[in-house]
């Protein structure tokens, strides 16, 4: 094999912006000379065309299927965010969280399917995401948003298994590296200042701040290194998005929806009904329709903050000992102010359904317009401090203990992440019998556009309930008709989210053994370790009636739609306005009037697992006529025990609340009940890699292993949960199950590669992997009991009063009915709840071909990478079945075009990332049952630069420059879940180096 004349060891490792990932595109090559203590003169290169060249050595010697990404400069990375840096490798693909780069998928395998390590440990995650309840999915997947580029050397991505690599990732193991002193000759220090610029942002500074830096020094004759990073980030930005927060799935709708509810006494009577005969019976043929929870649309300012910062001291007593202490940290935190006007859509509607069952014609009689505002504070720090030492027992045995703990810490001081409050004008809905309504609005999801159609009334007419006309207010005057500020009054204050904290305790002994005799087998590496995982959340949830609270007109400002959605079809019958309002005043304000926020009692989850590993792996070299063999053979084992605990308060009852709402009810003094679950497992893990050097450039390779994948730890979670109830059903229930056995696959690579010159090279690979353990859910139907042993029953299907209030079920003056808190009401029918579980069922195979082709245009200085993934599995999503089925989440092609200049001092790249449409996930907000399918994505990257002088270079970077939007949705193209839309972002600075 060829390498590189002008590459120093040292310099692979040498940066704090870099990441590693075999397709990236680095900045240009700016040459320094050094002397040696023999006045030797090495030449270090760095920059675009070094880091492709360093990546392809990487790539080419690896035993295995293995990509790098390098720092092209201390302090520089490809992209300043490391996910999208990953995305340029081939089989990477990126999800996105305000249009930033933050979890990756790998070989069609989804986030949590990938395992990130930290200098080669395993590194903890915590995120408190939006969820409805203490059952909200928390996976394993590392957050790459989280960690600066600056602060990292260099990543390699590990596509097939290998036995001294920890387990944990089915689609790849990605490696972060980051920078140590001892990898620096002498004294180093590099630094970054930029501005970025959003042009989403619509609250917030137009330019935000980037700073970084690093310094690095050796001494006592280079004994003793001391290396030191920090680094900055801030980024305003906005983000306008259409949604709706899940389609509900409704069994047996012949006639109507709500059946038997006090609006929809008989089907075909005045509370609504429901057209099925358009229902194609080959696409649906249990007759099933879906209705949606809501139609909403907002827009979000966004402030981000991120600080890392990291610590290495090195110590080398003597030539064959060395030390590292390590300390990494970092800080990242969001604060959101979101702004949302919504209709919310009950069981009791006119509708339409299209041939597949979905509701696409809708006329809703329940509820009016919701002004909702929420202020998120959302907050994760991590810490990681490790002791690694290397001890050169002899010339041909090597040892190295390393011992780390590390957290993740997701609202690390108990803050609730989500608040808002739902302001709304159907406290002067009419409601049934006696009460005027607050008026109709129409939904149209059959037009064929990007949203659905909808008709926003400005005058509402008379409403008929079983043959007589009610009072009905006639609003047209007004000229706002449900915006008039007049109308608008508090419905709920409600503040909720996880606070979560993920330890990771590891120590593992490394052995390696060279055989220095003249033999084919030519070494061994062997090592035991150990990893304690701690996984505990805390969920904590208010929900507080505000009825009696009116805003002051004064503090609220009627803001014109203005061009929110206007990148997607149907844009035109959007809302007319928003509410903007100062979100923290008006919660203050309402929970004040309303005495103080209502708690439900805390929940709290806890994961433990503690896994016991061993591992050897032996290296051969021979030779088959001329052409060089090389063969590793490893086997690793792992032995898991799994504890899963909750402790909780279960619910006494379910009040009635609204037409949208059934909700939980707890006893003033709470008692805690605990359950508690446990499961083991253990494996062995063999794998085998071989490489063939058929010529010189020309490179084969094979490669065979197990691997495996443990679950989200919301699966192992052992309590039943409540999920969403409304009225008349849907009930949902979800149960963990801590006796899961992990996801594990079988694998098969084969690569060809030919390397035909510095640099330049272009392969083809074929992979497949057989995954067992798959998980699906087995949905149960059933009665849920309250402590006392009493089964919930649905209080809006019982015998109400002619005045009753729907509300709460309970008549509008007086009572004859037993604790009328809206839980007790006569006839009331037990609930047959929906219970789903994860359980061990399938199996799933999926296989693929990678090309790449990466080329150097001689001296020209341009250079270009083009790859593409293909893959398949031989499980499909059935989006016309509702039966439970094995899922294969995050599998897509995707495809990479990168073309780069580097000459004189100039560098310029421009890349385009595309994906295709992928089934995203299987729970949707409110619907836990529903799909997710995320459209095909195309994004288009540039940076360019100038070196000024040899120390210090001025740049510009350019990200979604053509504003690509993202459209999410259920199980078909007409269910909108979410269509979401961004602007461009720039990021103009210096960096130096000294």
């Amino acid at each position: 094999m060829t390498s590189n004349k002008f590459m120093r060891p040292k310099l692979l490792s040498l940066t704090i912006s870099s990441i590693l990932a075999g397709t990236s595109v680095n900045a240009f090559a700016a040459e320094e000379a050094e002397q040696t203590a023999d006045n030797t003169e090495v030449i270090e290169v760095t920059g675009i065309r070094s880091s492709v060249i360093k990546a392809t050595d990487i790539k080419r010697e690896a035993s295995g299927v293995v990509d790098a990404i390098n720092a092209e400069d201390i302090g520089k990375f490809p992209d300043t965010n490391l996910a999208e840096s990953l995305q340029r490798i081939t089989g990477v693909s990126i999800d996105r969280k305000n249009n930033e780069g933050n979890q990756i998928t790998v070989r069609g395998f989804g986030p949590s399917f990938n395992l990130v390590t930290l200098n080669g440990r395993s590194m903890p995650f915590a995120d408190s995401p939006k969820q409805e309840g203490a059952g909200g999915t928390q996976n394993r997947s590392f957050n790459f948003e989280q960690i600066a580029s600056e602060s990292v050397s260099g990543v390699q991505i590990y596509k097939t298994a290998k036995a001294e690599v920890a387990s944990g990732g089915i689609g790849a193991t990605v490696n972060i590296e980051t920078a140590k002193p001892f990898n620096f000759d002498g004294f180093k220090a590099a630094y970054t200042i930029k501005g970025i610029a959003d042009t989403s942002v619509e609250k917030g500074d137009s330019i935000t701040p980037e700073i970084s830096g690093m310094i690095s020094n050796n001494f006592m004759d280079g004994t003793l290194g001391v290396l030191a990073a920090y680094s900055y980030s801030k980024r305003d930005s906005a983000q306008q998005i259409i949604a709706t927060d899940g389609w509900l799935r409704q069994t047996g709708g012949n006639c109507e929806l709500g059946y038997n509810t006090p609006f929809s006494p008989s089907c075909g009577g005045a509370g609504g009904s429901v057209d099925v005969s358009g229902i194609d019976p080959l696409r649906n043929p249990d007759g099933n329709i879906w209705l949606p929870q809501n139609y909403n649309m907002d827009i979000s300012n966004h402030e981000r903050e991120r600080t890392n910062a990291q610590l290495v001291v090195q110590f080398a007593p003597m030539e064959n000992i060395e030390f590292t202490l390590d300390y990494f940290a970092s800080d990242y935190s969001t604060t959101v102010e979101r702004f949302q006007t919504a209709h919310w859509i009950g069981n009791w509607v006119t509708a339409a359904a299209d041939e597949n069952g979905t509701l696409a014609s809708i006329t809703n009689g329940g509820g009016g317009t919701d002004f909702i505002g929420y202020y998120d504070e959302i907050e994760t720090k991590n810490d990681s401090i490790g002791l690694n030492f290397a001890w050169q027992i002899s010339e041909t045995l090597a040892m190295t203990l390393d011992a780390h703990t590390s957290s993740s810490h997701a609202q690390p001081d108990g803050n609730i992440s989500e608040n808002s409050i739902l302001l709304t004008n159907a406290n002067f809905a009419c409601y049934a019998y006696e009460v005027c309504y607050a008026g109709q609005f129409t939904l149209d999801y059959a037009m064929g556009s990007d949203l659905p159609i909808l008709n926003d009334p400005d005058r509402w007419s008379d409403v008929n309930f079983n043959g007589n006309i009610h009072y009905l207010y006639d609003y047209a005057d007004s000229g706002l008709g449900p915006y008039d500020a007049s109308w608008v009054a508090g419905n709920l204050s409600i503040g909720r989210g996880n606070e979560v904290e993920n330890t990771i305790s590891q120590v593992k002994v490394d052995f390696d053994w060279i055989n220095d005799s003249d033999s084919v087998f030519k070494g061994l590496k062997y090592g035991v370790g150990y990893i304690d995982f701690q996984y505990d959340t805390t969920w904590r949830m208010h929900l507080t009636g505000i009825q009696a609270f009116v805003p002051a007109a004064e503090d609220l400002m009627l803001v014109d739609r203005g061009d929110v959605g206007s990148e997607f079809g149907g844009d035109a019958n959007l809302f007319p306005y928003f509410y903007q309002f100062d979100v923290k005043k008006l919660i203050d304000q309402s929970l004040e009037v309303a005495g103080g926020p209502s708690y439900n009692p805390e929940v709290y989850n806890e994961v433990n697992e503690t896994t016991l590993s061993a591992y050897v792996s032996a290296d051969f070299e021979m030779d088959i006529g001329e052409m060089p063999l090389e063969i590793v053979a490893g086997l690793r084992y792992e032995q898991t025990d799994v504890t899963g605990a909750t402790r909780q308060v279960t619910p006494y009852a379910l009040r009635y609340e609204s037409l949208t709402e059934l909700r939980p009810q707890f006893d003033d003094i709470p008692v805690y009940g605990n359950a508690e679950l446990e499961g083991d497992y253990a494996y062995i893990l063999p794998n085998i890699d071989a490489s063939l050097e058929l010529t010189d450039d020309i490179i084969t390779r094979i490669s065979v292993g197990r691997s495996l994948t443990r679950n989200d730890l919301t699966a192992l979670r052992p309590a039943v949960s409540l999920a969403n109830s409304r009225p008349a059903g849907p009930y949902l229930a979800y149960q963990g199950n801590s006796a899961l056995k992990p996801y594990l696959s079988t694998n098969l690579d084969l690569s060809f590669e030919w390397y035909y010159d510095e640099g330049s090279y272009a392969s083809i690979g074929y992979f497949q992997k057989w995954v067992d353990n798959y998980i699906s859910n087995d949905t149960t139907s059933g009665k849920l009991y309250n402590a006392d042993g009493v089964a919930y029953t649905d209080p809006s299907q019982g015998t109400l009063t002619p005045d009753s209030n729907p509300g709460t079920g309970c008549p509008e003056s007086g009572s004859d009915i037993p604790a009328c808190d809206g839980t007790v009401v006569p006839n009331a029918p037990d609930v047959n709840w929906l219970i789903t579980t994860p359980v061990n069922k399938e199996s799933a195979s999926v296989n693929g071909i990678e090309v790449a082709l990466q080329h150097l245009f001689g001296n020209s200085g341009f250079g270009t990478q083009i790859n593409a993934t293909f893959v398949d599995g031989d499980v499909e999503y059935d989006v016309t079945s509702v039966e439970e089925q094995t899922a294969l989440i995050g599998l897509s092609n995707s495809a990479n075009v990168v073309a780069f200049y580097e000459a004189n001092g100039l560098q310029a790249r421009i890349a385009y990332n595309w994906r295709d449409e992928f089934l995203a996930a299987t729970d949707q907000l409110r619907a836990p049952d529903e799909p997710v399918f995320t459209e095909a994505y195309g994004q288009l990257d540039a940076n360019v630069s100038y070196e000024i002088m040899p120390q210090l270079t001025v740049f510009v970077e350019g990200l979604n420059l053509t504003e690509s939007t993202l459209r999410l949705h259920g199980r078909l193209s007409n269910q909108l879940i979410s269509a979401q839309q961004f602007g461009a972002r720039y990021n103009i600075g210096i960096r130096g180096t000294f």
